[in-house]
């Protein structure tokens, strides 16, 4: 399911990024790799925070769509 499905304290693993190539490069680096455990820290109209690892990132709707994830 798209990230952008769970709700604001819901863990999930990631399985895949889609997406264009820079963009999915991009969020790799920021830790969003299959396998890597996150949290939904914060949900608004058309932005999440998101902890991954020991950081906090702000990602629009949008991309949501495109990070594929299963419950951890």
């Amino acid at each position: 399911m798209p990230l952008s499905m769970l709700k604001e304290g819901e863990k999930a693993r990631v399985v895949r990024v889609g997406g264009a190539e820079a963009a999915r490069k991009h969020l790799g680096a920021l830790g969003f790799v299959p396998g890597a455990i996150i949290r939904v820290v914060s949900v608004t109209v058309n932005n999440m925070i998101i902890a991954v690892h020991d950081s906090r990132i702000a990602i629009n709707g949008e991309t949501a769509l495109h990070v594929f994830v299963e419950s951890a």
